[in-house]
């Protein structure tokens, strides 16, 4: 008999620790999903690859900064001599276009950056905001290289 009750018990133990088991993973999945939901939104840049291979560089991002004055456009390295070129065209940078107004930021100031650029490494171009040509929330296109990359939300 007293083999029997510890028999059970252990059954009930085994039982008791998977259920509580269960119970902590549906607690730390709905805690996830639910601090996931006030997450911010996801900031998805388009990509062209045939962009890319043209000049070197892929686009990352596009903000307004410097208290609305300033556009940042970024982008990282592909391939070093293609973005040297890319960067050393000082009289062609890419040319900023708000697709909601057709408003643009052309005057740009190219950050040189005095050494090789290094792939995988991040670069940035300023641009002065023309009168409030573009504003966060917009989608801008990227003319540059021949091609242009459209849909590029501003952050």
């Amino acid at each position: 008999m007293l083999a029997t009750l510890r028999t059970g018990l252990r059954r009930h133990s085994w039982r008791a620790l998977t259920l509580v088991l269960a119970l902590a993973l549906v607690g730390v999945v709905m805690f996830r999903l639910a601090g996931s939901a006030g997450a911010s939104p996801r900031y998805d840049v388009p990509h062209d690859g045939r962009m890319e291979a043209a000049l070197g560089v892929r686009f990352t991002q596009a903000a307004v900064v410097g208290d609305s004055g300033l556009i940042e456009l970024r982008y990282v390295v592909l391939d070093a001599q293609k973005a040297s070129a890319f960067q050393n065209d000082t009289a062609h940078p890419p040319l900023l276009s708000n697709e909601r107004t057709g408003k643009q930021a052309w005057r740009a100031a190219l950050m040189k950056q005095g050494h090789e650029l290094r792939p995988g490494q991040t670069y940035y171009l300023l641009y002065l905001n023309n009168k409030g040509a573009i504003q966060r929330g917009d989608k801008i296109s990227i003319a540059a290289g021949g091609r242009t990359l459209h849909r590029v939300p501003v952050r």
